[in-house]
């Protein structure tokens, strides 16, 4: 066994190794792999540089950084202090810094012309009278941007620029060049251009790119998203010009060598307003209680050829981005909507998955073709969804129900074995944001349980199979992998969920033991919390050129192969796929696979990430809109998060707004962390996860989509208002000042707002024992996203923000993949220092596999 080690290990020898991984590829018991890697570091043929990792004595160890420095991401307030975060994954990272230097307080002073997000080296300083550590930026190693969005101004003989993110410098200066007849105020689109690296005399400036308008509409809103986020809205010239040379009809001799499904009921599920339909799904009854279950996707693979036009634009976006009110897809129309869409009535070219399996769920066997349907029927959602709670289906689809029947029983046993194994199996409620054609905001909540899950457990259930498929062969593919907790997160969350009276067994990390938590918990008020603690301890999901396993999945195996339409690395899948079944595979070609896949893996996660991003943003947006058009109404919702400031509350629509501690005006609350939850110190009355509270619409900040909110018990409302947030309006906009927490005073029975005093940065190098004084009645507040030990304002124990990181990775889901709320505080004695971070959007479903087209990336940044 250990020559077996040896050998796949030499295969990379630079790579470290985990023993999670070791085991998976050489699928070999778990104590015989770890004794068996023990033996070989105590014969020095192994190396064990950190505990659990393992590497050849010739890997090269990472160049450690003088005076203790370290590799993060740099997250600014607006005040203009910030943190760095430091990156566990960063290739030059020799070791993260202790854990009392974790997230680095950097003063204004010494951001050393660092950007929000950029990539940093940072050095930490000897602590200053305050003893508390802070440190300087001494070099920006990667730019987070390229562009940005703001207001033109003119002033002293040069133009500016005024970006719109309050995280950013306050002003840049702009090139002259484009900006005539523009006036002032007016909203652009710039490009940065940033000093070579070592010009310490270099200037950032910025050259015009587009005029956006002068209102701060959501079309204007919508396109600024697009240029902040770098997505690309319109292909190039070449790619439209191929994808139009694509014939609509099928050659005759394509038909002839491709297996015939089109006699076959087969018929696809979707979201009432989808277009892009790359799955449809059939079953057939065999003998014996047997049955075959057809997945068919689109194959895209047979229209876009590796290196053509099409294909690098494709690459270039990653994946489709469903923002609301615009759809931005991977590939142009003429594909994604015309011959690549499973349309009913029309013959399609496909590439199927053939699985046959028993009445209790046990697949027995499976068969790959390529194949041509003709889909009989386009059902939605909400058509299965009635037809699952007894309603029946629409006269039309009659026929189609004892197909139903059948596969909704036969998933719901895939279901059941699925998480019986440990697959995690979070609920949450999942809002679509809808813009109606005269900009009216529809928010509706997806529920269709049945229905959605239906389609998920069959797309996973394909993507395993390929997964298991390819790996089995030892041929790469653009894996989608989910690594486990660390040991420091998963010990972290054993220890909050033993002082709920919840035992997390073992000491490493295992998807069964966390579905076993979630199982106890269901139906009890305390569950919202303890999901969020379980969500908050996963990683990220990402892709992968070599296969990892999925540890939210609880999948040995696991990859994405049912979206080419919409993601490329489903197509990379296709691709590997159909070489091996036409037998055209070389050494070679698999060489270069090995070669291009990791990058293609780092870029296609980091497109997934731009896209989740700036769907986030742009919810965010509409839904500030939303609550501008009900400020000062009353709603019914639930608490969501809890931190030392204050708590997040998420209403019926999935609005999220924050209530701020200043305006629980009947008692001191206390943040407790072992239980997430404020605690009065006079009527001990505690606030959690889960809790329902009403509330009014106080304020809200459009700029920084902040929604500021106040219990309906402590405010005046509009005696006409209903409990429902149904809308149909037409969008306007009037920024309010967002406000936040003020230093703890005693609030005991306040009318009206007090004025409070609040500690501020550091300002220079003095770090001074007290910070200045500063009156105000009003100050900006931020939404949290709790990194490993963050420092949000005046609470160093860490709170819980709903919400998630997409941790484990799913199918059809837009998860998402998920950022997950991380937040900590320090005690109220100390300076606020803490750093905005962008907020998670409520998360709905299983790990699975499918969701709507307008909210799949919510789940699909942990599947």
């Amino acid at each position: 066994m250990t020559e077996r080690i040896l050998e796949y290990l030499r295969k990379n020898p630079t790579k470290t190794y985990s023993l999670r991984e070791v085991q998976r590829m050489l699928r070999l018991e778990r104590e015989e792999v770890k004794s068996a890697l023990a033996e070989l570091v105590k014969q020095g043929r192994l190396i064990e540089p950190r505990r659990g990792l393992y590497a050849l004595p010739e890997a090269k160890p990472a160049p450690k950084r003088g005076n203790k420095g370290f590799v993060g991401r740099l997250q600014v307030h607006p005040a203009g202090f910030g943190f760095v975060i430091p990156d566990a994954l960063a290739p030059d990272q020799a070791r993260l810094p202790p854990p009392e230097q974790r997230d680095l307080y950097i003063p204004k002073e010494f951001l050393g012309g660092a950007w929000h997000g950029d990539q940093v080296l940072a050095y930490p300083q000897p602590p200053g009278r305050d003893r508390r550590p802070w440190g300087k930026v001494a070099q920006v190693l990667e730019r987070s941007r390229s562009k940005l969005t703001g207001r033109l101004e003119f002033r002293r003989g040069y133009a500016w620029v005024l970006p719109d993110d309050p995280r950013l410098p306050g002003k840049v200066k702009l090139e002259p060049e484009g900006l005539a007849g523009l006036e002032q105020g007016a909203r652009i689109a710039v490009e940065l251009h940033f000093p070579q690296t070592g010009d310490k005399g270099g200037e950032i400036y910025a050259t015009f790119l587009e005029y956006l308008g002068m209102a701060d509409d959501p079309q204007s809103e919508t396109r600024a998203v697009i240029v902040n986020h770098d997505l690309k809205s319109e292909f190039d010239p070449e790619a439209l010009a191929e994808a139009e040379a694509i014939p609509e009809s099928i050659p005759p001799e394509e038909i002839a060598r491709r297996a015939d499904f089109r006699s076959l009921n087969v018929f696809t599920i979707d979201g009432i307003d989808a277009k892009d339909f790359d799955d449809a799904i059939h079953v057939e009854r065999l003998e014996g209680n047997r049955y075959r279950i057809g997945v068919h996707i689109a194959d895209v693979s047979h229209y876009v050829r590796e290196g053509s036009a099409l294909d690098k634009e494709a690459y270039e976006r990653g994946t489709s981005v469903y923002l609301p009110g615009r759809v931005l897809p991977m590939l142009p129309e003429k594909l994604s909507n015309g011959v690549c869409s499973l349309v009913p009535g029309q013959d399609r070219l496909v590439l199927s998955v053939l699985v046959e399996i028993t009445d209790g769920g046990r697949v027995l066997r499976h068969s790959f073709r390529e194949g041509v349907i003709r889909s009989k029927a386009r059902l939605t959602y909400t058509q299965v969804q009635a037809f699952a709670e007894g309603k029946g289906m629409p006269d039309e689809f009659k026929w189609l129900e004892p197909d139903l029947a059948l596969l909704l029983e036969l998933t719901r046993k895939l279901k059941a074995k699925r998480v019986a194994a440990g697959a995690l199996d979070f609920h949450f409620t999942e809002v679509k944001v809808d813009i109606g054609e005269a900009g009216e905001i529809h928010l509706i909540p997806q529920t269709e349980p049945d229905a959605r899950s239906l389609i998920e457990e069959l797309m996973l259930l394909a993507n395993r199979i390929v997964a298991k498929y390819l790996s089995d062969k030892g041929l790469p593919a653009l894996y989608r992998v989910h690594e486990d907790p660390t040991d420091m997160a998963y010990a972290k969350l054993a220890a909050q969920l033993s002082k709920l009276g919840y035992e997390l067994p073992g000491m490493e990390p295992s998807p069964k033991a966390m579905q076993a938590i979630l199982k106890q918990v269901e139906g009890k008020p305390e569950a919202p919390m303890v999901s969020t603690l379980l969500l908050r301890s996963l990683k990220l999901a990402r892709y992968a050129h070599e296969n990892l396993g999925h540890f939210g999945l609880a999948a040995e195996h696991y990859l994405h192969f049912t979206s080419p339409i919409r993601r490329y690395p489903d197509l990379i899948v296709h691709r590997v796929l159909k070489t091996l079944m036409r037998r055209r595979l070389t050494p070679e070609k698999v060489e270069h696979w090995r070669e291009v896949f990791p990058r293609m893996a780092e870029h296609t996660s980091s497109r997934e990430r731009s896209a989740e991003a700036a769907e986030r943003d742009l919810t965010k947006y509409y839904q500030c809109c939303w609550a501008e058009l009900h400020k000062g109404e009353r709603f019914g919702g639930v608490v969501s998060g809890v931190t030392g400031f204050g708590v997040f509350v998420a209403l019926e629509n999935g609005v999220e707004g924050m209530v701020r501690l200043s305006s629980l005006l009947d008692d001191h609350y206390e943040y407790v962390e072992e239980t997430l939850s404020l605690v009065g110190t006079r009527t001990k009355r505690r606030i959690r996860i889960g809790d329902p509270l009403e509330v009014v619409i106080q304020g809200v900040n459009l700029p920084t989509r902040q929604i500021e909110l106040v219990p309906a018990e402590f405010a005046a409302v509009r005696p006409s208002n209903t409990a429902k947030p149904e809308i149909s309006r037409e969008v306007s906009r009037k920024p309010v000042l967002a406000t936040t927490k003020p230093s703890r005073t005693k609030e005991k029975n306040m009318e009206g707002t007090k004025k409070r005093r609040v500690v501020g940065p550091p300002e220079g190098r003095e770090r001074r024992e007290r910070g200045p004084k500063v009156t105000m009645s009003r100050m900006y507040f931020g939404e949290w996203q709790k990194t490993e030990d963050e420092t949000p304002p005046q609470n160093r124990r860490s709170g819980g923000r709903s919400g998630q990181h997409e941790r484990a990775g799913g199918e059809r889901s837009r998860s998402s993949q998920a950022g997950q709320p991380r937040h900590e505080a320090r005690s109220s004695q100390k300076p606020p220092r803490y750093a905005a971070k962008e907020a998670p959007q409520p998360q709905s479903g299983n790990p699975g596999e499918r969701q709507g087209k307008s909210s799949r990336r919510r789940r699909n940044r942990w599947r």
